[in-house]
This record gives C-alpha cells, structure tokens and sequence, in this order.
C-alpha cells in the first residue's frame, strides 16, 4: 500500500491515459507527436455536432494536448447553444470526461487556449468551481500574452457565469489600458460590459474606455452603441456631455435595432434623467416598427423608462403605448411576473387610460399568482389602485397569497399593500386586514415616515376599528421620530389620524400643529409675501425671496380640504364656479392624467368694451425653465419636474394647464388694453381644473387678483378620479430590478460582423473562433429583471389628505397676521357639489423612483 501511495497517479497521468500496474508499476504512454496533436485538432475541428466532439473525447480524449482539449470545450459549446441543447450535453455521460480533460490542462493553456475555454464554459453556463479557479490562476499568468481579444473574451466569461473574480479582473484592467490602442470597438464593448455586470469600479480604465469610445463612435454598431452606453450607465459613470451629445447624433443617425437595443438606450436615458423628448420619440418609432418581435421584458423596460421620466405630450410617445395596449393585450399570458409588475406600474404612473390591458395583465397574474415575489405581487396591485381598476379575482388571489407569505413582507411592501386596498375599497376580507395590520405592528420600525402616514391613511379608509393597536404603534413611531417626518407626510398623517377618530394625545397636537403652521405660512406668502407687481416691477431680491419661501415649504400642493380653506381666505372663489359636468362636457377635456385640464369662461368690461368667453379649455404641456423666467407673474419651481435640477432637464410649471389658463387671461387683457387705451378691468372670471392645484398656481392665481382687483375670480377643482394622478406621484426607489443581458463575444478583426438578433441584445449568428475560420457563437443569456427591489418615496411629493373625512377645524392665530384655519368640510363656494373625491393620488406605495438595471 505505502509503494502504491508513493507512485499514485497524478491528474495528468489519469487524463494522459497513463496506469499504474503491479508493484507500484505505471505505464506511461509516449507524448503525443506533434503529428498526432495536429491530427486529434482535425478530428475535433471536423465534428458537425456537440455529440461527435463527445465521441472523439471518449474515445481520444487520453490524446489530447491543451490545444485539442480547449478546442473541444469550444465546439461542444458551439453546436449545443445552438442546437438549443446546453443542458442535454452537459447531462451526457461523456461530457464529465471532457471537463476532467480541461482541469489536467489549465495549468498549460495558451493565451488563444484559455479564451476558447473560458468562453466555452461560460457560453454553456457550466459553473465549475475549479475549473474557473484554474482558469482565474493561468489567466493572471499569462496575462501578458492576452491579446485584446483575449483580455475581453476572459472578462466577459466570468462576468456570464457571475463570478466577480477582482483580482483577476484589475489585472486585465491593467493590461487592458497598456493595449487600448489595439481594442477593436467590440473588445471595448464587450470588456466594459464585463465590468458593468459585476459592478467593478476601474474609473481609470473605463475614463480611457469612454475617450477611446467618444473618438471612434462612428465605428460602433447598434448594438455595441447600447451596450458601451448601458454599461456606462450602470457603472455610474459620469459620461459628460460630450458623449450624449455624440451618442444622440449616433443613435438617430443609425435605423436597425433589435429590440433590447432600443430598451437599453431608453433604460439608460431614463436611469439618468435625461430629458430629451426627440430622442425617445425616435426610440418609440423605432419600437412600433419592431413591436411583433418584442419580448415583454423588452416592452416592460421601455414602458418603465417613458413612465420614468413622464413624457408628456408627443404624438410618438403616445402612438407607441397605444400599439404597446395591443399587444400587452395579446400576449400577457406569456409575460413573466417582473414584466407585468412593470408594465402596470408603468401604465399607473403615466395615467394612461387601459383597462383591457389591466384585465389582461389581472387575469394572467391570477394564473401564476403564487410565482410572484411579494415586490411584484405589491407593485401590480399598487399600480391597479393608482390606475383605478378593481379586478376581484386577483384581489383575492393576491390576498391570498399575502396572508400565507406577510412575513416576507417588508414594511414598505406592507403599507403599499394596504394604500392599494384601501384605494379600491377592498375590505371585506377581514382576516387580511387584521394580518397586514398585526405584521406592519412588527416591522413598524423599519417604516420611513410616508410608509407611517400611508398606513394611517389606509386604517382611515378600511375601518379604523381593524386597525387600532397598529395606530397606536403609528403613534408611538410618529412621537420618537417626529424630527424626521417631512411636511406631505405629517399632512397626510395628522388629517388620516383626524379622520379616524384617533385621538392620539400629545402627538395630535404636535401634528395639527405643524399643518397650521404651514397653512398659516402660505397665507403669509401669498400676501404679504407676494412680489407687488409683475415680473418686471418688482425687484430682483423680492422676486428670489418668494421663489425661496415657497419653496422651502417642501410641498407639491396643500391637500385638497385645506387649498379649499386657503382660496377661500385669499377671495379666489368668488362669483358663480363651474359645474364639474359642464366643464367635463367641454370638447377637448381630457380624460388622460398626463395632462391637467383647465376649463375657462369670462365675461370682462374693460371701458365700452364687452368681452365674453362662454368656455375654453387649456392643458398641460411641457415648458421650460426659460418658459418660467419669461413669465409676467411669478412662477415658482418646487421640486418636482424630469430631473432632480432646478435648472437643467425639468418641466417648468408654466406648463401646468392651470398656469396656461391665467397667462393666456392676462396676456389677452394686456392686449386690449393696450388697442382700448383703459386700464380698469372688471366682470367676472372662473377656471375648473381636474385636479388640486400646485402652490405655484395658487400663487399665479393670486398674482392675477391682485392685478385685477375688480375682477370676481372663481377658482374650483376636484381630485382626480381614481383613473387620474398628479404628475408629482412618488417615486419607487432603492435595490432596482436587472436585466441579464451579453454582448455579443469578442471576434477578431478579419471576421464579418452580421446584423443582430432580436432576442436579448446579442447577434446570434456571429461566433467568433479559435481561429479567424472557425466561428464562435456569442452569448444568448438575455435572462430576466431580478425581483430585489422595494419602494421609496420622493421627499418633495405631495400626498394629499383624505378627502371623505369629516368636518371640525383646528385653528392657531399667529401673532401679528392672520390665521390660517384648517377646515376638513369642503366650501360650497370653492368646490364643486358634484367633485368626486378619492383617496390620495400620490399617498400610496408609489414606485417613480424604480431603476431597473441589466445584468
């Protein structure tokens, strides 16, 4: 035994065919000639299917050198994906042979070898350990013998399989930069792809990688455009503006795309915030081109890029989600749970009127029910409350499933939960309020104040009686955190606990207290604060100063009830209002929440001169900050627009369609005036929007009565039906989906380069080789968007307070000016009877924030 353990054979010995014999005697073959090597290559060179290279390895196998084993591992590759037949051939009896074969010959493979080998293993997704460990070491070796090629196909191989091996990755980060003059435009893609997927930070080498890009962008194919672009993104990497001013020219100069380019390019463009409506129209006319061959991962990353950053008003934008309906219609059965959770919240956050497309979505979501994650379980159900369709089969398929899984449930998931529920009165199902409400008790301290104020609101709606030990959890939560709670979410909690009933003490107090500060401050600012004259008559710092203090309120509006307090206190509800349904029979109001609607009337005397309007409507459109600053009246951006920027990439709010209406108003008065020659202006004036305004109207309409005293304005509104939103709906942010998708691998320089696929982003029928003849198929794992996510909220997005509740008012005087009083009851003066009036548009688990990614 002790002469047999001295002699054992070696791995190489076992794999060379070698045996050990009597007495410790091993028969060791002669080495393959060099003859024989080139002939064992031809044998495996000439096999037409994965099964063939199986034989010639169990019947060779104890032949073969590095060459003839890297060979091998590329063709049973080759011909497998192919054959659509990976998991076949790795299940073969023989393919364990092969894989004992490449450990023997890591340790000797060439720089060609170790590219053909590591991408063989990864284009199978076979995830050998040692292997790869081998694989990482001969790597690190010859790193120096890697050509560009070789450094990319490397990369990209452990990238495929998932390894984040960083060591051997900062090597090949080095050698790369050393050899960059030599990248062709597909290493470059391929290699920074690579980096993006693993998330490897070499801001050295991808600086160089973008330069190097930036200067040969004219070389780069639709394909390796989306790629270099996403990946950039997906680092984080600050690009500049060079690049996407390059990449637009290259983007709208190029016409063939597969369709998980153009969901790339338009993923990254959302993951940004880059606002540029021509782009992304071009990307949805592209799309409606290729809308047949769209996968729902493909459709659900555009819908959620265009849904991100809320374009408004194209024709394109539109036209492609109408096309998009058909389809989402047709083919919902085939979506996976991550693509309908995305393409309803999409649809949700765009207020795009589909309720064939929920019922599809609903009733697909039905059959796969207890596939969804509770992320996508919530988001699909948040996305039917804020879209207003109550689909009774997935309401109990989804409660189901939440009462079996609530402890998966993190505590944001659990307050959108219940924000949707009681957004579509689904409360019958007890038992389901009562688990919600006990598991939120639990995890009441990972709640961040809205998903505090979320559930308070939801408890309001559903029956307080259900909800009592979780509202004194609320409370307590609320009185040890109060310093962190901004001011849409003491609104919302201080008016939800009112309207339950829920005394709540000290806390109540302290909250009521703050909305009456700020009503009391808006009162200030909209008088005493309000710049005295137009834009160009009052002062510089008078103006900023307004902007300033409105602004700092960190409100979007005040809330439906106390707006109605605050205009009736600044007299822009007098005279005789609109009726909700006369204005909503005016041709051209819209039923889509996209747009805000204005409907207008007058009848004015200025001097001899009558001027009557019997109704015109306005709506929202996008318009600039240059827009805001040529305004006559003071326009005040507050945080919510395309972009987190006061300046660049936003929506100014001289676009909102009340905005429009007033403007439209004055700048019509100051003409007549001007052709009369009069300056006195008197009669009466009414607007009826679909929505609560935003203080920055409030405060334009304010400018306008003070401007034209004698005028009697009347300003109503309503809360949007549950189909409508406001535009400022909260934002869902944090761990973001992915989306697994390769490149195409790496070829060299003498081989053609065909048109891409349309499946996940890769040319299926380019496979670059061993040698420049001998092709080599590229990557085809499109894969599908992860479900690690959750929800977040925008600070700055205004969730307006219950509007069922009922009546009582909470007043403090401010010394030395005029209180502000909270009043829950509408005023006939300022509401219209007939105004519907929902829950929240923005209280719920909105999900804006959301940044899907690809892996």
């Amino acid at each position: 035994m002790a002469m047999m353990d001295a002699v054992a054979l070696s791995e190489d010995d076992v794999v060379n065919g070698c045996v050990l014999g009597p007495h410790g005697y091993v028969y060791r073959p002669p080495p393959p000639s060099k003859q024989l090597t080139i002939e064992m290559q031809v044998s495996v060179t000439e096999c037409r299917s994965w099964r063939e290279v199986l034989s010639v390895v169990e019947n060779l196998g104890d032949l073969f050198d590095f060459r003839n084993t890297s060979t091998a591992v590329h063709r049973v590759a080759k011909f497998s994906v192919e054959a659509g037949e990976s998991k076949i051939a790795q299940n073969d009896s023989r393919f364990p042979r092969l894989l004992q074969l490449l450990r023997a010959k890591c340790k000797d493979l060439s720089a060609w070898g170790l590219s053909d080998a590591s991408w063989g293993m990864a284009k199978m997704q076979c995830r050998d350990d040692e292997i790869f460990q081998r694989i990482s070491l001969r790597a690190q070796e010859i790193v120096q013998d890697l050509d560009p090629q070789g450094l990319a196909i490397v990369a990209w191989s452990f990238a495929t399989v998932g390894r984040k091996d960083e060591v051997l990755l900062q090597r090949i980060a080095e050698e790369a930069r050393s050899k960059l003059d030599s990248f062709g435009v597909q290493n470059i893609s391929n290699l920074v792809w690579a980096n993006a997927t693993l998330g490897l930070r070499a801001d050295a080498l991808h600086a160089d990688l973008l330069r190097h890009s930036l200067a040969r962008l004219d070389d780069f194919t639709t394909q390796e455009l989306a790629i270099v672009n996403w990946a950039f993104t997906k680092l984080a990497y600050p690009v500049g503006d060079d690049w996407k001013a390059a990449l637009r020219q290259r983007v709208l100069r190029l016409k063939e795309y597969a369709p998980s380019e153009l969901s790339m390019i338009a993923w990254a463009l959302a993951t940004r915030g880059d606002y540029d409506p021509d782009l992304l129209a071009y990307i949805a006319r592209r799309s409606m081109e290729l809308m047949r061959s769209f996968t729902g991962q493909n459709l659900a990353t555009i819908i959620w890029a265009i849904a991100t950053i809320s374009y408004k008003d194209d024709p394109s934008i539109d036209e492609f989600l109408r096309m998009a309906l058909g389809a989402i219609i047709a083919r919902a059965g085939e979506f996976q749970p991550l693509n309908i959770a995305l393409i309803s919240w999409g649809l949700a956050k765009l207020s795009f009127k589909a309720e064939a497309a929920f019922e599809a979505m609903c009733d697909a979501a039905v059959q796969q029910i207890d596939y969804f994650a509770p992320q996508n379980l919530v988001q699909l159900l948040w996305a039917c409350g804020t879209a207003g369709y109550k689909h009774e089969s997935f309401l109990r398929a989804a409660a189901r499933v939440a009462k079996r899984t609530i402890e998966q449930f993190s505590s944001q998931h659990q307050s959108n939960f219940l924000w949707a529920c009681a957004r579509l009165n689904f409360k019958e199902d007890v038992e389901l309020l009562r688990v919600v409400a006990t598991a939120a008790q639990r995890k009441m301290h990972e709640g961040s104040p809205q998903h505090l104020s979320n559930i308070a609101w939801a408890a309001s709606q559903l029956g307080p009686q259900h909800f009592q030990e979780c509202l004194v959890a609320v409370l307590n939560e609320t009185s040890r955190r109060i310093k962190e709670f901004d001011p849409p979410s003491i609104m919302m909690l201080s008016d939800s606990l009112y309207e339950a009933n829920f005394g709540g003490g000290e806390i109540m107090q302290v909250l009521r207290g703050q909305v009456q500060r700020m009503g009391n401050e808006l009162y200030e600012i909209f008088t005493t604060g309000l710049p005295r004259g137009t834009r160009g008559l009052c002062g510089h710092q008078e103006l900023t100063e307004y902007q300033r203090r409105l602004r700092n309120l960190g409100l979007t509006t005040f809330g439906y009830e106390h707006t109605t307090s605050l205009f009736q206190q600044l007299q822009l509800c007098e005279g005789q209002p609109w009726q909700v349904a006369e204005a909503m029979a005016m041709p051209g109001w819209t039923t889509n929440a996209r747009r805000t609607t204005v409907a207008r009337r007058y009848s004015l005397r200025l001097g001899s001169r009558s001027l009557e309007d019997p109704g015109t409507i306005f709506t929202s459109a996008f318009a600039s900050a240059q827009e805001d600053a040529q305004a006559d009246f003071i326009v005040v951006w507050l945080g919510q627009g395309k972009a987190d920027s006061p300046s660049i990439g936003r929506a100014g709010r001289s676009g909102d369609a009340e905005c429009r209406a007033i403007l439209a108003t004055h700048e019509m008065l100051k003409k007549v005036k001007e052709e009369e020659g009069f300056s006195d202006v008197s009669g009466t004036l009414a607007f009826h929007t679909s929505g609560v305004p935003c203080l920055s109207c409030v405060g334009v309409a304010t400018q306008f009565k003070r401007h034209y005293p004698k005028v009697s304005f009347c300003f109503t509104f309503m809360n949007r039906p549950l189909s409508e939103r406001e535009e400022s709906m909260t934002e869902a942010s944090a761990v973001v989906p992915n989306v697994a998708l390769a490149p195409k691998t790496p070829r060299r320089t003498d081989t053609s380069r065909p048109p891409p696929s349309n499946g996940g982003g890769v040319s299926e029928n380019y496979h670059p080789g061993y040698r420049t003849d001998v092709p080599r198929p590229p990557a085809s794992n499109e894969g599908g968007m992860t479900e690690n996510y959750h929800a977040g909220y925008r600070t700055d997005a205004f969730r307006p307070p219950p509007s069922n509740g009922g009546g009582g008012a909470v007043s403090s005087p401010l010394a030395g000016s005029r209180s502000f009083t909270c009043n829950l009851h509408a005023h006939a003066g300022c509401l219209a009877a007939d105004a519907p009036r929902p829950p929240p548009s923005n209280g719920g688990g909105a999900w804006d924030n959301y940044r899907p990614v690809f892996r």
